[in-house]
């Protein structure tokens, strides 16, 4: 089953006196592009983070968002920024001075200063952190992936509807290609008729022959019927299919190329144009196929 690579996912966990936020989202990409934003005293599980996500997604740019706070304060502790107070009380002192007040700084007037009083963790234990964090991570992952194989199944129906458009417009270009040459012939006959002239029937055959062999589509048309029997398999294939899909398409539109520069045909011409444009929106799809 194909997975879009537009997914997301939350899983939010309190445990042994810890609170974890995972939060991830994901969005098409040529590869896996793993950006990590995550709570400094968690650095150390920046690696594992980001081995453990790349073992369960393949492509796209993933954007993770790991929020972590430590609800049992007795696993903190009250710090003092004692720059920062001297800071301030300096700068009372020179403001006391140059205006001439009055009055004196207590103790409640310190602790409500902002940023001088903080409450901090002390160092975590980063091995009971992976712990839950492996939870959390294998939680909202699991949530993303649900969501990219929900988008995968309507990507699925619309390149497989799509992909039997192809099909047919190939099969209408195949057959006018088998009367192209024949209605050429009529039409050259036909001009010579109207001018009044005599042309050797040789020489006739000799020129709707060169134009057969210049115009012939045979083995572009026998190459597209493969190239899209190969893109209805790899569609179901297991794993990232993604940019295999886009490659078959590359080469589906390369002989739609080559047609349209053989075609003597307007109805043909005609019929590559509607070729490529159905082309091109199965392109759109594939590049949100992992």
């Amino acid at each position: 089953m194909i997975k879009s690579m537009t997914g997301y996912g939350r899983s939010d966990i309190r445990d042994r006196g810890y609170e974890i936020s995972v939060e991830i989202r994901s969005l098409n990409h040529r590869f896996l592009d793993v950006n990590i934003k995550l709570n400094r005293l968690l650095s150390g599980l920046e690696e594992r983070v980001r081995e453990f996500v790349s073992e369960k997604i393949k492509r796209g740019r993933v954007d993770l968002s790991i929020s972590f706070d430590v609800y049992d304060k007795t696993l903190s502790f009250i710090k003092i920024d004692e720059p920062l107070l001297e800071e301030y009380l300096k700068t009372f002192s020179e403001v006391k001075a140059k205006f001439d007040l009055e009055g004196s700084i207590t103790v409640s007037d310190l602790i409500d200063l902002p940023e001088v009083i903080k409450l901090e963790n002390e160092e975590v234990n980063l091995e009971e952190v992976w712990e839950i964090l492996r939870i959390a991570l294998d939680d909202a992952i699991g949530k993303l992936i649900d969501m990219r194989l929900k988008e995968g199944i309507k990507l699925y129906d619309d390149v497989t509807k799509r992909i039997e458009k192809v099909s047919e417009i190939v099969g209408e270009i195949e057959g006018l290609s088998l009367v192209m040459v024949e209605d050429y012939r009529k039409k050259l006959e036909q001009r010579i008729k109207e001018l009044g002239v005599e042309v050797d029937p040789v020489r006739i055959s000799m020129e709707v022959a060169l134009i057969a062999d210049k115009s012939c589509i045979a083995e572009e048309i026998t190459r597209l019927k493969s190239h899209i029997s190969q893109f209805r398999s790899s569609l179901n294939e297991e794993g990232p299919i993604g940019k295999k899909l886009d490659f078959i398409l590359q080469e589906m539109n390369r002989e739609a190329n080559t047609i349209a520069s053989k075609a003597i045909d307007y109805r043909i011409s005609s019929k590559v144009i509607d070729l490529k444009d159905e082309i091109e929106k199965i392109r759109e799809q594939v590049q949100n196929i992992e």
